[in-house]
């Protein structure tokens, strides 16, 4: 008898996962403009309370941000990804993971296909891991994370945390919820049952 350990398709009855994609500099940490340097990385306190409860109700993790510093030469990708690394650690003493970081890398002007408001990071995370992007949600405070989950078809919370207010008071996007900070986002993600 011959056994497979490849795991099957995903069939129409694969229950897909639900996901939730948070914006970076403002969301999880505090917006600093254009942060380069571990040592000016702050975590959002609500951040560190409330994620976890998402991952207990079984939703994926997933930070998606556009760092145009890398781009403008303000610093490198390396230095992004020790970011990264930090808020692992940082995350991990509280029960916390992301599944991965989407990063757009490019500048503004080089009319890239990875940064936000384009949805592409948000196909391909549903794509490689299975999601269902109707019932997940993106969580930001610019425009450009909003229209990127409308985009992708996720329902959208802007927080008015980093540049939310600015962003809430332009009047430009219409987000499905207006939350205070990510603790507030979380209770009303949750409450959608």
């Amino acid at each position: 008898m011959l056994f497979s350990l490849q795991s099957p398709p995903m069939t129409m009855t694969t229950i897909a996962h639900r996901a939730v994609f948070l914006d970076r500099d403002g969301v999880v940490m505090h917006d600093a403009n254009y942060v380069g340097d571990v040592e000016r990385v702050i975590v959002v306190p609500a951040a560190l309370r409330s994620l976890k409860r998402l991952l207990d109700a079984g939703y994926r993790l997933f930070v998606v941000t556009n760092q145009s510093g890398v781009g403008r030469g303000y610093f490198t990708r390396e230095a992004v990804e020790k970011i990264h690394a930090y808020l692992d650690a940082e995350f991990a003493k509280v029960g916390v993971h992301f599944d991965r970081y989407y990063v757009c890398p490019h500048h503004p002007e080089d009319n890239c296909d990875c940064r936000k408001p384009k949805p592409k990071f948000l196909r391909e995370a549903a794509a490689e891991y299975g999601l269902d992007l109707a019932r997940s949600f993106m969580v930001g405070d610019r425009s450009t994370d909003i229209q990127c989950g409308q985009n992708a078809g996720t329902r959208t919370i802007l927080v008015l945390t980093g540049v939310g207010s600015e962003t809430l008071a332009k009047g430009e996007v219409q987000p499905d919820h207006v939350a205070a900070d990510i603790g507030h986002a979380v209770d009303w993600i949750l409450q959608q049952g």
